[in-house]
């Protein structure tokens, strides 16, 4: 199956920044934009892992997760990947915080659990961020410039870590559904909770 360890959207992160994308995605190109309600910070995605890989690696990562205090994540401003050349995904970043330094923490323990159930590795540096469009038929340059000089004027709050969560992934023609299968929440007494 295809699935993802992930921090779950911040209900009031997303509010805000679903109210400023809403004007500025109708003045850009098409683009696939992802839903609010999606908006999440991947920790470590698999294209092909069976369900009882899934099922420990999620066990090793919310352990780990039991030794962080959650936080927060302080809004950086856009992201467009690749850094050069044609853009291909939108996004919004976050700057160095105690809650961002923890979250690459965890992300490199679900990396590790990841290897152990013997996924290839992802080779690349993470760097929390939420994706917010796709882009399919290329943009002008004008275009990506204007995404990312109206992204970072917003005014967003801090993106609150609120747990962990394994997600199944299935694609259909109407977009990507995300199913999920076991969460863990930081509290007061970090626990895991049923999905």
């Amino acid at each position: 199956m295809r699935a993802f360890l992930a921090v779950p959207p911040d209900p009031a992160w997303a509010a805000r920044a679903a109210a400023l994308l809403g004007p500025l995605k109708s003045s850009l190109p098409s683009a696939s934009w992802t839903r609010p309600e999606s908006w999440h910070l991947t920790l470590r995605f698999f294209a092909d892992i069976d369900a009882a890989a899934a099922d420990r690696c999620a066990a090793d990562t919310f352990a780990a997760a039991s030794r962080f205090a959650g936080g927060e994540l302080i809004p950086a401003g856009s992201l467009v990947f690749p850094p050069r050349g044609r853009a291909r995904v939108l996004g919004a970043g976050f700057g160095p915080s105690d809650g961002a330094d923890a979250l690459k923490a965890l992300a490199a323990e679900a990396e590790a659990a990841a290897r152990r159930a013997g996924a290839p590795p992802e080779g690349r540096e993470y760097h929390p961020h939420v994706t917010l469009a796709r882009i399919r038929t290329p943009w002008p340059h004008a275009a990506v410039e204007r995404f990312r000089r109206e992204t970072d004027a917003w005014d967003l709050p801090p993106f609150r870590l609120i747990g962990v969560v394994l997600y199944e992934s299935r694609l259909s023609p109407s977009g990507a559904a995300h199913t999920p299968l076991r969460s863990f929440t930081w509290s007061a007494t970090p626990q895991e909770a049923p999905a």
